[in-house]
């Protein structure tokens, strides 16, 4: 009776911990399937909105990436990383297994080999150069419709970095383009476009990048949120701005753009979200 009730004991504890084996199996692998679909087609992101002025840095993104064959994934992705003290912000060619590309892999390699901004983002751009152009290549070779439709006449990626440097607001802006050369077009070449605030970027100390497909009415844009913003004389709201020309984005394509839109400010006094979905951490201090 003893033996048979130790026994039976055993089979329960044995049976209770395959159970808990179980659960654990399905958890890793749905969360591995749900980073694999993130991976096999390539990803690209799309709306985002920054703003600098004299006192803090202001910076928009709306929560939607696309495959390459234009449809979305599901579930809302935070385009606003944190490494370290500075932060990251990518528009167009975000990842892809068969491309062997990931923005956010380069970023954080560049940011662990430099915590200054300026040297994480001079880094970053000889970390990118060569993973870039094979990822377009490999792209024409394999999907020549999506090379077509992403790389060509546009950057294949925008990137924005931005923190404190040296006790300034620093906002630095990258346009890379990748350009097939020779007769035949195999071989392509990266030509990267710097752009600085305070800098290049910054008349009187004000600045704004919108990022985004290039179908976008540019003029409408000057009009609504970069000719107000810039005149001295104006008084307006960056922060209604920059949420504004998201939203507009959204509201004209909801395809490639999708809400939540989440908002950063960094100021000298320290960085916080003003408003964020649950997918973007709370800011490391």
């Amino acid at each position: 009776m003893t033996s048979q009730f130790k026994h039976t004991k055993k089979s329960n504890i044995r049976r209770k911990w395959l159970q808990r084996l179980l659960i654990l199996l399905i958890f890793v692998s749905a969360s591995f399937v749900e980073i694999l679909a993130l991976r096999v087609n390539t990803a690209y992101g799309t709306a985002i909105a920054a703003y600098r002025t004299e006192n803090e840095i202001i910076v928009a993104a709306d929560s939607r990436l696309t495959r390459g064959d234009g449809i979305p994934y599901l579930g809302p992705i935070c385009k606003i990383r944190q490494f370290g003290d500075i932060f990251v912000a990518s528009s167009g060619l975000i990842s892809g297994v068969k491309t062997n590309f990931d923005i956010w892999e380069i970023v954080l390699m560049a940011s662990i080999e430099s915590q200054k901004l300026s040297g994480m983002v001079e880094r970053f751009e000889t970390l990118v150069r060569d993973r870039l152009r094979d990822a377009v290549a490999l792209t024409k070779l394999l999907r020549p419709n999506e090379y077509q439709g992403q790389f060509v006449g546009k950057p294949a990626i925008t990137v924005l970095f931005w923190g404190i440097e040296d006790s300034a607001l620093t906002l630095k802006y990258l346009e890379l383009y990748v350009y097939p050369r020779g007769v035949d077009g195999v071989l392509f070449s990266v030509d990267i476009r710097a752009y600085d605030c305070p800098g290049n970027l910054c008349p009187d100390g004000r600045g704004v990048v919108l990022l985004g497909e290039r179908e976008r009415n540019s003029q409408k844009d000057k009009e609504l949120f970069i000719d107000p913003f810039l005149s001295r004389d104006a008084k307006c709201d960056v922060v209604d701005l920059a949420r504004k020309f998201v939203q507009m984005m959204i509201d004209e394509d909801t395809i490639n753009y999708g809400a939540p839109i989440d908002i950063l400010s960094i100021s000298k006094d320290g960085a916080k979200w003003i408003q964020r979905k649950d997918s973007c951490p709370e800011i490391k201090k």
